[in-house]
């Protein structure tokens, strides 16, 4: 049996941990969503350099969200593991 996100939101079996994977990944993706509109805005105004230092920043936030989805899956692997123990 898996456990749903809604059951983590709302604390039922979690950790902290795992908490604070999903608050980052939440806030990581917000992040990513503003900068495509910060780049749009900067390019609108004629700053190209400004454009491109968001456009950067937004593939970084891209490694790290793959990064903390493979933080997430791995705890998720090890929390229904230890579901399955007790």
């Amino acid at each position: 049996m898996g456990i749903s996100i809604s059951d983590l939101r709302n604390g039922r079996d979690s950790d902290q941990t795992l908490e604070n994977l999903l608050t980052a990944l939440s806030l990581n993706l917000e992040l990513r969503a503003r900068y495509r509109v910060f780049e749009f805005e900067a390019t609108q105004e004629g700053h190209a350099d400004v454009a491109r230092l968001f456009a950067d920043l937004r593939r970084t936030e891209q490694q790290q969200i793959a990064d903390l989805l493979a933080g997430l899956r791995t705890r998720l692997g090890e929390f229904e593991t230890q579901k399955e123990l007790a």
